[in-house]
């Protein structure tokens, strides 16, 4: 059986955790499933988005981590089709933008941590063009279903500053080409959990499927349609 982690980001209700868990746990007929759940690991703010991410994969036990937001109704058939599209040599899946993804720790490997220099914006369109400078493919959809009626009160207000150091990190310059100026940080205390593994092996950025389902009313400009047509040095 596949083993895989399933990380549930709901800190403030018990009642959303508990909704979104008896949705999945018919999965565990077919496969080996850890439950990672915040509110169990950590019901408090986290300093920044990103470090919520970077310590939900950390303490995964497993390889493979599937994040799910708490505003996100997921269904068996979507943590499958992600499975075989990681499978199938995509780097990172996207069912809802970041709020529901999946990706191996190998990809961490290869990129680096989520930069947790971002509070709560932005790091998601930082992950997405790391990606696409590794030349690794990734699925970018919003497919999923996801509620905006309610926002968590453990989510820190988007601002100003997340844009700034976006900014800062990746300049625009003629001619199309993107430079990236500032490094990643480096997160002792998260690489210490991840153990060495043999590479996987990818497909590349161009057989990547991107912008699916973005024509909702909430959807925005996707993170890939940023970088389209872009190269990045």
């Amino acid at each position: 059986m596949f083993d895989f982690t399933i990380c549930l980001h709901c800190g403030c209700s018990q009642e959303v955790v508990n909704a979104q868990k008896l949705s999945l746990v018919p999965l565990e007929k077919k496969y080996n499933i850890s439950w990672n759940n915040r509110i169990d690991r950590f019901p408090h703010m986290y300093p920044t988005y990103s470090e919520l991410i970077n310590h939900s994969v950390a303490s995964s036990e497993t390889e493979t981590v599937i994040l799910i937001n708490d505003r996100c109704s997921p269904k068996p058939e979507e943590v499958e089709k992600i499975l075989n599209l990681l499978n199938n040599g995509f780097a990172c899946v996207l069912l809802y933008n970041v709020g529901f993804m999946g990706f191996t720790k190998d990809l961490v490997r290869k990129i680096g941590w989520w930069d947790q220099r971002f509070i709560q914006g932005w790091e998601d369109r930082d992950w997405v063009w790391r990606i696409k400078e590794a030349d690794l493919a990734l699925y970018e959809s919003q497919e999923a279903q996801y509620d905006y009626s309610w926002r968590s009160p453990l989510n820190h207000p988007t601002g100003k500053c997340e844009e700034d150091h976006f900014k800062k990190k990746w300049s625009f310059v003629q001619n199309g080409i993107l430079h990236r100026q500032l490094p990643e940080e480096k997160y002792p205390e998260w690489d210490k959990y991840i153990e060495y593994k043999e590479p996987q092996a990818y497909m590349h950025w161009n057989q990547s499927i991107l912008n699916v389902d973005f024509d909702k009313p909430n959807s925005g400009a996707s993170a890939s349609s940023m970088v389209k047509g872009r190269v990045i040095l």
